[in-house]
Parts: structure tokens; C-alpha cells; sequence
């Protein structure tokens, strides 16, 4: 027991258990501590108490909880964002709260992630009603949507570990699928024919993205502050790359900026149709436009990212070399423009031709036929006779048979006299032509 006085407080023995004890408040909870001796128990005493007064004792048993639930973790981060991709975060925000809202940030391990990317893959379509006994279900989400969605988690979860609520990021270690990236380009008929079935007004909004090269956030969120038609030029403040870019602008391009009337009435070139006040809503002019007037032009595995595709492409296969239309299109890295390098013309045929055959052995092979033709005897088949020996490395006599000239055999005698007989000899006269040589 502790001493009167205070003098040994904290230090005790406690009955039916062996050693001294020494007992903390932290917190408001008790904690124990277990020694051999006394002496042990009070010099333990003395450096926790320490320890405790210069704040450098907290276990995290008895820390104040740090513990925080997923939904609630998410929408702290995304009050701060500031990133311009923050509706499709808000979205991925949205479905992992519904997944995972109500567990804490602790409590999620790997091979949770693991599954529930498993089960993400393998969610198919629900069936309609009056679908076909043939129907064949597709796939919810794609691979590039799923990586999507576990990329920002991935960069939900490591600020939560920058900021100490969590040790360790348990999607930093899984592995993403492989994506099949599409290059998707809209050919010069499939141009004709979407522009025979959309209005002129609405053609316009596709040409311009063509001519540009812009995105949809860009385009729909272009203002008339950011033209500049007396040098041709468009300033992109904040594009995704997060840098200033300059687009400029083709003569087709001012044409159709020209024809716009919406600067006397919206400072948004793309006002929206009921509040001029606010952009376009490009989700709209999908859904009511430009969808439509694809399944009318018959035009199938094309989105509005093809009209970017589209503008790179027809850009290179004009002979535009790559590193002006990385400018054009704003890539932050090449090898995103050498997608499109394939499309460049002669890029591969001329790279081909540098090390073929043509330039060197087969214009040797031809000026030298005649001779060869000359110096050879056709043949048209090779018998060893019975009874002669195979020639040895040091016999004087050395034949070859070469195949060339379709299914012609030619007979060559390296060391002796060329045989120049042309006839078409039998077999036994061949046979006996050939005992001649060897002997």
C-alpha cells in the first residue's frame, strides 16, 4: 500500500497478483504498470509522470480518439478541393459513402479493397423487362471507371494518413486494371453524314471543337474575355494540365466565333438557352443534340472526347509534326501525342525502307543473275550413286546444291571444271557424267 503522506502515490501492490504496481490517470483512464520491485516501480513512476508533464507521453490506446468514419472523412476533403475535376469527385465521393460510409478510417484493410474491386468488375446491367431470352447482360462499370473511382479514394485515404489519422494507405498497394486506350476518330464521310442531320447551330458547337482541339469542360466554359480574334488566339487560365495555355485559332475557327451573336447579350461564348447568365449545360447538348444526330448518321462507338481525337488526327495525317499539335492540344507529355503518331504520313514507311533489302542485296542479286545462270547446271534431281563414298573435308572434290529459280536445282563444281552441259541428258547419262568428275 502507498505510504501516508503521499509520498509513494501511484505505487501500490494489488491483491492476489505478484510485484508493485504503479497507476496513471491519462485522460480520465486509468492505466497500470507492472514492476518486480518497489524500487523499480517508483523510478518507472517518476519518468512517466515526467514524461506526462512535458506532453511526450501519449500512448494512442489512451490518446484522444482520432477515429473518424469514411463519409464523414470524404466530405472534409472535399470542402477544401479546389481541383477542377470536382464533380466527377463528388460523384466518386457519393458511391464510396454509400460502400464504406459507415466504417471508420481504421477499420479498412487491403483486402476489403480487394474485394470490393472484385465485386465492382463482376456487377453486370440489370436486365429490362422486355429484353430477349438471348439478352446478353453488360458490365456496370468499365476498368478505366473502376481505377477511376479507387484513384480517389487513393488520394482520400493518403491525406488522411498525412494527417495522422490513419499509418498506412490501404489502396496504395493495390494493383489497378490495364486499360484498352481508344484512339477513336471521326473519318471525313462520317463527318459529311453528321453534319447532314444536325442543325447548323448545333454543327457549329462540333466544328468548333474540331477546329480547336478543346475539351468539353473547355469549350462549354469559354468566356469572351479568354478571345482574343484580332491575333487568333485562346487563353485558357486554368485548363487540366493547371497551367496557362494559348490555343490558337484557325480562320474556320474565327469564322465561327464571328457568326456568335451571344457576346451582346452573355459574357459565356456557349450561354446556356433558358439563363444567359450561366454556360451551356454540355450534358445537355449531349443528351438532346449530338447523340442523336449520331445514331441518325449511323455512327456508332463515338463521345464527345472523339472530337479531340478527331482534331489531332486529321492535324498529323496533314503532316502537322507532333510536338506542334502537343501544343495545340495542350499535353502536359509527349508520349500522350505519339498516339498519334501512326497516322503520320510515310512516319512508319519511310522508316521501314531505310533498312530493307531492296536498295543493296536485291540489286546485287539481279546484276549478277546472268553469271550465276551461266556458271550453273540445271538439274533436276541429285542422286548419289551406290558405292561412291561421301566426300571427306580434304577431298579434292567439293559439290554443293543450291535451290533457286522456283523448284531448278543447280549443280556447281567449286575446284574442278564447271560442267556447262545444258542437255537434257537420262539419268544414266547424268550418273555417268558425275562418276566422271568425282574421278
Amino acid at each position: 500500500m502507498a505510504r501516508k503522506g503521499g509520498q509513494d502515490r501511484g505505487i501500490t501492490q494489488r491483491k492476489g497478483r505478484k510485484g508493485w504496481w504503479v497507476r496513471l490517470y491519462i485522460n480520465g483512464r486509468e492505466r497500470w504498470y507492472r514492476c518486480d520491485t518497489k524500487s523499480q516501480a517508483k523510478a518507472l513512476y517518476g519518468r512517466l509522470k515526467a514524461d506526462i508533464r512535458e506532453g511526450t507521453f501519449f500512448p494512442e490506446k489512451f490518446a484522444p480518439r482520432k477515429d473518424i468514419t469514411v463519409r464523414a472523412w470524404i466530405l472534409r476533403c472535399l470542402e477544401g478541393s479546389t481541383n477542377l475535376n470536382i464533380e466527377n469527385e463528388r460523384r466518386y465521393g457519393r458511391r464510396w459513402s454509400l460502400l464504406l460510409g459507415k466504417r471508420m478510417l481504421a477499420d479498412i484493410s487491403r483486402e476489403d479493397m480487394r474485394q470490393i474491386q472484385a465485386k465492382m468488375r463482376a456487377k453486370l446491367k440489370p436486365r429490362p423487362t422486355n429484353a430477349p431470352k438471348d439478352f446478353q447482360p453488360k458490365r456496370r462499370w468499365s476498368d478505366a471507371t473502376i481505377n477511376r473511382h479507387f484513384a480517389f479514394l487513393r488520394h482520400v485515404l493518403m491525406l488522411a494518413v498525412k494527417d495522422s489519422k490513419l499509418t498506412q494507405n490501404p489502396v496504395s498497394g493495390l494493383k489497378f486494371f490495364p486499360e484498352v486506350k481508344r484512339t477513336r476518330f471521326l473519318a471525313e464521310d462520317e463527318l459529311v453524314r453528321l453534319r447532314g442531320v444536325m442543325q447548323q447551330g448545333d454543327w457549329e458547337l462540333v466544328a468548333f471543337a474540331i477546329e480547336t482541339g478543346l475539351r468539353r469542360g473547355e469549350q462549354f466554359g469559354l468566356r469572351w474575355d479568354q478571345v482574343d480574334l484580332e491575333n487568333g488566339v485562346l487563353t485558357l487560365p486554368l485548363p487540366k494540365g493547371g497551367k496557362t495555355r494559348h490555343v490558337p485559332l484557325s480562320e474556320e475557327a474565327k469564322a465561327i466565333l464571328r457568326s456568335f451573336g451571344s457576346f451582346l447579350r452573355s459574357a459565356w461564348v456557349f450561354p446556356g438557352l433558358k439563363d444567359v447568365t450561366q454556360p451551356m449545360d454540355s450534358r445537355a447538348f449531349l443528351r438532346r443534340s449530338f447523340e442523336p444526330g449520331l445514331r441518325k448518321a449511323g455512327i456508332v462507338g463515338v463521345c464527345w472526347h472523339s472530337l479531340r481525337h478527331t482534331a489531332a488526327s486529321r492535324r498529323v495525317m496533314a503532316g502537322v509534326d507532333l510536338v506542334s499539335v502537343k501544343e495545340i492540344l495542350g499535353h502536359r507529355d509527349i508520349q500522350t501525342t505519339l498516339r498519334y503518331a501512326h497516322l503520320a504520313p510515310g512516319h512508319l514507311r519511310d522508316a521501314v525502307n531505310r533498312g530493307s533489302l531492296s536498295g543493296t542485296v536485291t540489286k546485287t542479286v539481279t546484276s549478277q543473275e546472268v553469271e550465276w545462270k551461266e556458271e550453273m547446271q540445271p538439274v533436276d534431281y541429285m542422286v548419289r550413286p551406290e558405292g561412291i563414298e561421301p566426300p571427306t573435308p580434304g577431298s579434292e572434290v567439293r559439290c554443293s546444291i543450291q535451290l533457286s529459280y522456283g523448284r531448278m536445282c543447280y549443280f556447281k563444281h567449286f575446284e574442278g571444271d564447271l560442267v556447262k552441259d545444258r542437255s537434257r541428258a537420262s539419268s544414266h547419262q547424268r550418273e555417268e557424267r558425275l562418276n566422271q568428275l568425282i574421278d
